[in-house]
């Protein structure tokens, strides 16, 4: 009896020190019955259970899940929101994420287990090969159709209150964190207020309704720096079903947002005083109606009206090249517009960010209707008018309708290559010329690299489909000028590693590393190919101008191939970033342009 109480009040002391000290667990320390760590999950702990989840060959469960004694799982097992009870054997690591861990005798864990927002239950000495982590806090996460997220933002960590109901499935959080990315016309926007989720079986409902704070003048409360955006959801079915929503918004949107990432433009805008897209403000409100199946697919129609409004640049702070003046926003067309919007996204990649092999395909149609009050400028005869008027006023209705399709295709050649295709079309489908915020541009690092970003060649550029002077251009602020444009890429790869001091078979798939000087990535050899082109339409007032000819088509044709724009470059692609090094071949006189990307090319 005496030893029996003995060895209790030694296992309580071992688990509260283990708790208390932060040091993961060893199965040899005897750990037993019910552990549970206390403090924050650390940030690389959140990203490794977030890589095992995501990766293909885990075997992943929404839920609660029981392994039988007779039962083997031979890769690696993550469950997500869900009890784990384990009676067979796991081969692989073993992920358990907002949800209690329970080890019956016999069970056999071959590598580690790591449990987040629960507990460990488990006979005297269980039966782990590796370690066994246990953190309370709860893993925070969003989800990108079947892909997880770790939330480890420092804004939000920091900032953030939760509360959260196990029984009911109902969490609301206070946030304090940044909206999109840092710009020369926000600065660093700050996006303050609650967002509440419920679940009750395969129904979802999330609302919130947030204020923003605009930083590009300093911190000032005045009209222009505030903001809001409140959304309503209601979503019915898990793998597949339908959602209804609502927005509400007085927001300053990016234009052009199928090239580069929010990532790269913002640290692009606070390091080097460089920012690779356009805005303008849209104050307004939309309903939608969506239906989604399997990991990323979905339909989606919405409706709304907004107000449209041109945003100058501000002069935020940057962290070098501070002496150096930003680029000129482009002025966007201003008025109210009726929007109706039809979208489709449909996925079978492997895995959303580091596709071995599949398709994406994403197409939008986008018809408004409305008054403009104000013209935004472009260059000489891009924009026929009616006769007597000026890029000024200009008091009539408008109609225009749009489309935009990106079509890619991953293809695994072998156990480390693959070939993968990129075809992008957008542009305009019938009505009046497009407005400024919804032309095209076939510039810039995600394009065409071996351009450099919106810089005229000649006096009719087919990248951006500026006419005149270099001058006259830059001092519009460089905008996308194109009605329609076209895009095709392609790159072959090929895995990649390096260990030049050590064995190399303990870390998997790690992309690099310093340690050591490991590096594991993939080179990447592409070509790209493009250009953007008007449309032509009669135009009373328009005085002849020779810079249209080689940008000017009939609505029915496509530019030949041999006025497109190409490049052809390599580089090494890391996961995390990639360095390549690309070269204009369609034009001659041009220098190679060296870059870096924090994300894969497409």
């Amino acid at each position: 009896m005496k030893q029996a109480m003995a060895r209790t009040v030694l296992r309580s002391a071992a688990l509260l020190a283990a708790a208390m000290s932060g040091v993961a667990m060893s199965p040899s320390t005897g750990a037993a019955q019910r552990a549970g760590r206390l403090g924050s999950v650390p940030r690389d702990v959140a990203l490794e259970v977030t890589r095992v989840f995501n990766a293909p060959s885990t075997r992943r469960v929404r839920g609660d899940f029981t392994l039988a004694a007779a039962d083997t799982v031979r890769g690696d097992l993550a469950v997500l929101n869900g009890n784990a009870r384990l009676a067979g054997v796991v081969y692989g690591d073993v992920v358990v994420l907002n949800g209690d861990v329970f080890l019956q005798d016999g069970a056999r864990l071959e590598k580690s287990l790591t449990v987040l927002g629960g507990t460990f239950e488990a006979p005297e000495r269980p039966n782990v090969v590796g370690d066994i982590r246990v953190w309370s806090s709860r893993y925070r996460y969003r989800e990108d159709a079947d892909t997880l997220i770790a939330e480890t933002d420092f804004f939000a960590r920091w900032s953030r209150w939760v509360r959260d109901d196990r029984e009911n499935g109902a969490e609301s959080q206070l946030f304090v964190t940044t909206a999109h990315t840092y710009n020369r016309v926000e600065g660093l926007p700050i996006l303050v207020g609650p967002r509440f989720r419920l679940r009750a079986e395969d129904t979802r409902v999330r609302a919130e309704v947030f204020g923003i704070f605009r930083t590009g003048d300093g911190i000032e409360w005045k009209r222009e720096n505030l903001g809001h955006q409140a959304l309503l959801e209601v979503r019915q079915g898990n793998r597949a079903g339908v959602a209804l929503g609502g927005k509400l918004f007085d927001v300053v949107d990016a234009m052009e947002q199928w090239q580069l990432t929010e990532t790269e433009v913002g640290l692009n805008s606070f390091l080097f005083t460089r920012d690779y897209r356009d805005y303008w403000q849209r104050h307004g409100g939309e309903g939608y109606v969506a239906l989604f199946a399997g990991k990323a697919s979905e339909l989606r129609a919405s409706y709304g009206e907004e107000r449209w409004s041109a945003r100058p640049a501000r002069d935020p702070w940057t962290l070098f090249n501070s002496d150096l003046a930003w680029r000129r926003n482009p002025t966007a067309d201003e008025g109210v517009l009726k929007r109706f919007t039809l979208s489709a996204v449909f996925d079978t990649r492997t895995n959303s960010q580091r596709p071995r092999s599949g398709w994406f395909l994403r197409g939008e149609y986008e018809r408004g209707t409305g008054t403009y009050d104000t013209m935004g400028e472009l260059t000489p005869g891009v924009r026929p008018l009616p006769t007597g008027t000026t890029p000024i006023p200009l008091n009539e209705g408008v109609t225009y309708s749009r489309a935009f399709f990106d079509l890619r295709r991953y293809n695994r050649l072998g156990p480390n290559a693959q070939l993968n295709l990129r075809a992008v079309f957008g542009g305009w489908v019938n009505g009046d010329p497009l407005p400024v915020q919804r032309r095209f541009s076939v510039s810039g690092i995600d394009a065409l690299p071996g351009f450099d970003f919106r810089r005229m060649n000649g006096t009719s550029d087919v990248g951006t489909c500026a006419t005149g002077s270099e001058e006259m251009y830059a001092s519009l602020g460089r905008p996308a000028q194109c009605e329609r444009m076209a895009l095709l890429q392609a790159e072959w790869k090929g895995d990649f590693r390096i260990n030049l001091f050590g064995d190399d078979s303990d870390y998997g798939d790690r992309r690099w590393g310093l340690g050591r000087v490991r590096a594991d990535g993939a080179w990447v050899v592409f070509a790209n190919t493009g250009r953007g082109w008007l449309i032509d339409r009669p135009s009373p007032s328009s005085i002849p101008n020779a810079d249209l000819g080689p940008l000017v088509f009939d609505k029915n044709s496509v530019p030949g191939f041999d006025t497109w724009r190409t490049d052809i470059g390599g580089g090494f692609d890391f996961g995390d970033f990639g360095v390549y090094i690309a070269q204009a071949v369609s034009q001659g006189g041009l220098s190679p342009n060296v870059y870096v990307r924090l994300s894969r090319r497409f």
